[in-house]
């Protein structure tokens, strides 16, 4: 089975590691691709900020790629791309090869626990393929 992974840089990856770690022994075989995407939106401020927020944006995701693989093994493929979130998903869940897509869903208080995350939902709507969200 091929699974592919959205993953941001939170508090959250770790659960997501943890998980898909569990399947992957309970699959006994699978072939992992991580997808992270750095939003470039955040470029366009004016703060005069922008060549540190490149550095910890570039230093967060070398991390997460070094998480990824060893909690996942080396055999793991890391994606990283840079754009807009949404926008990026869909061109490369267009091109990858996979079967399964998890992606993480934070969850939320009151009237919010039954509403998704804008990516998640995003991607649950746009994906052609079966969609695992993961909780927090």
């Amino acid at each position: 089975m091929k699974l592919l992974i959205c993953l941001d840089y939170s508090s959250f990856t770790d659960k997501i590691l943890e998980f898909t770690k569990s399947l992957v022994a309970a699959l006994k075989t699978a072939e992992i691709t991580v997808l992270h995407i750095v939003d470039e939106t955040l470029f366009f401020s004016t703060t005069g900020f922008e060549v540190q927020l490149g550095e910890m944006l570039n230093s967060e995701s070398k991390e997460l790629k070094e998480k990824c693989i060893q909690s996942l093994g080396k055999d793991t493929k890391y994606i990283e791309e840079y754009g807009i979130p949404k926008q990026v998903a869909d061109e490369m869940l267009e091109q990858l090869d996979y079967d399964l897509l998890l992606v993480g869903s934070h969850g939320r208080t009151g009237i919010g626990s039954r509403l998704m995350g804008g990516f998640a939902e995003h991607v649950m709507r746009n994906s052609k393929k079966p969609v695992l969200f993961i909780r927090n």
